[in-house]
């Protein structure tokens, strides 16, 4: 691993209600501060129901940051919309986030890992995807027979999350920090590729009491830690890149262009 790929879902905690927005923002506050401390440039996924909350902040972040779209809203369903409803969607979001900040908005994560196809993609102008985790989530995906490393499809270079070989182990948000550092230091050093992709949820850096123990447990102060602990010792091994300039520097070798 040479190259350190660090991404955030900023969301709502939609297991709060009406204040969820109010969290992922607080939560976006201590992770803006964390990547100070750490000196890593990271890539925030944004809903557009997010951005209209909260565009200030969302232009400061992109100041020092990427800027990449997460979905109109996170309750969007990409692969049971039409592809013209779902480029509508995709398009409307895109240009509403790119008025506001600082960089083109060049990747794209679908709320859920459920996409629509590469061509949608690419017709809405990304030049690359992170919705593709290459494991089983029980309820939700299964993606064990996926690659492991990034490809590039109807122009549009998708790079996967990062998991083990073999077992396809997890390592990303509720893994993290249900198992702890040392578990994703394990599974960091067993990838066998040139990046670590590896993303996470603001809303986990704020103490949550709601929404059962798979996302409560070890939130704010201990998620703070733990996530610095893990970048200070990722950091000596990998350079951080922001996923836009790593799919720049991948993208043109695989045929999506940059």
């Amino acid at each position: 691993m040479n190259t350190l790929l660090l991404s955030f879902d900023l969301e709502e905690y939609d297991k709060a209600g009406e204040d969820g927005f109010e969290i992922g923002y607080r939560g976006g506050q201590v992770v803006r501060d964390l990547l100070r401390r750490t000196e890593v440039r990271a890539t925030f996924f944004v809903t557009g129901s997010f951005y209209s909350r909260y565009s200030e902040f969302v232009a400061e972040l992109s100041d020092e940051h990427e800027i990449a779209f997460h979905g109109l809203s996170h309750g969007d369903d990409y692969q049971s919309m039409s592809a013209e409803d779902a480029l509508e969607r995709l398009r409307t979001g895109k240009e509403k986030l790119e008025k506001g900040i600082t960089n083109q908005v060049a990747g794209f994560r679908a709320p859920r890992m459920r996409p629509p196809s590469y061509a949608v993609l690419k017709s809405a102008g990304f030049l690359y995807s992170s919705s593709l985790h290459p494991t089983l989530v029980p309820g939700r995906y299964n993606h064990l027979g996926e690659p492991r490393i990034p490809f590039s499809q109807e122009g549009v270079l998708e790079i996967p999350v990062s998991v083990s070989p073999l077992a396809r182990l997890p390592l990303s948000w509720v893994w993290f920090r249900q198992l702890g550092v040392s578990y994703a230091k394990i599974v960091t050093l067993a990838l066998k590729s040139n990046y670590l992709a590896i993303y996470f949820h603001p809303w986990e850096f704020v103490p949550l009491t709601r929404g059962g123990i798979m996302y409560t447990r070890n939130t704010g102060e201990k998620m703070e830690g733990a996530v610095e602990k893990f970048l200070r010792w990722a950091t000596v091994k990998a350079e951080p890149l922001t996923m836009g300039e790593y799919a720049c520097q991948e993208g043109c070798t695989q045929g999506a262009g940059c």
